[in-house]
């Protein structure tokens, strides 16, 4: 088995569906294991946190689906990035407008490069 098969693999559930509806509800997953396993985040408050970010998401009417669910995922991590100092909002903004000025100002087919 080659390492795409691999990794692949590792991203399909028992009945071979994607385990992941989209890419980057694999990748904000990855992120709070990460946190987790270092130490930066607390598994208990960030399960609470989430908890009541999607008892709140429940009680506005939200479907109860994926997207709802990794979009509750994503608000909870920004909001515990810029709680703790890890990500403050300001940062994350900054650092969003830098690469979008820099994959807007890139020649097609050239890697995008950001500034410092």
């Amino acid at each position: 088995m080659t390492r795409s098969e691999i990794s692949r693999g590792s991203l399909r559930s028992r009945d071979q569906n994607p385990a992941f509806q989209e890419q980057w509800h694999a990748q904000v997953v990855a992120i709070v294991e990460l946190l987790l396993a270092s130490g930066k985040l607390d598994a208990e408050n960030w399960s609470q946190t989430l908890g009541a970010e999607l008892e709140k998401r429940a009680r506005a009417g939200e479907t109860d689906d994926d997207a709802t669910y990794y979009g509750a995922f994503k608000a909870t991590l920004e909001g515990v990035l810029d709680r703790t100092g890890i990500a403050p909002y300001s940062e994350v903004d900054r650092r969003e407008s830098e690469w979008r000025q820099a994959y807007l100002s890139t020649p097609h087919g050239k890697p995008v490069a950001l500034p410092g």
